[in-house]
């Protein structure tokens, strides 16, 4: 019985495997990119206190935030880091 399991599984498994593989090169990609426009928001925000505009200037450090590798990126590197350990969990079966 559980040869017949390995064997239906073994499909999902590989797809799996692979849909990891590119999330995780495109994970990397796009938080190299989120990190690149985060500095450039951040120095627009001290532009924007320099001018006085402060509430700009809040709003402006609140979404570098958000893109910094502290935001949104690790929130992806979670989900992809569960969905490895899903896949580990089937090829265990």
């Amino acid at each position: 019985m559980r040869l017949i399991l390995r064997i239906l599984l073994f499909s999902i498994t590989l797809l799996l495997t692979i849909f990891t593989f590119i999330l995780t090169f495109l994970l990397g990609i796009g938080t190299w990119l989120l990190n690149i426009i985060s500095g450039l928001i951040v120095i627009g925000a001290i532009a924007s206190f320099i001018t006085g505009e402060t509430s700009l200037g809040v709003i402006a450090l609140i979404i570098a935030f958000l893109l910094s590798p502290y935001g949104l990126p690790l929130i992806a590197e979670k989900l992809v880091f569960g969905l490895g350990k899903i896949t580990g969990a089937l090829k265990s079966i």
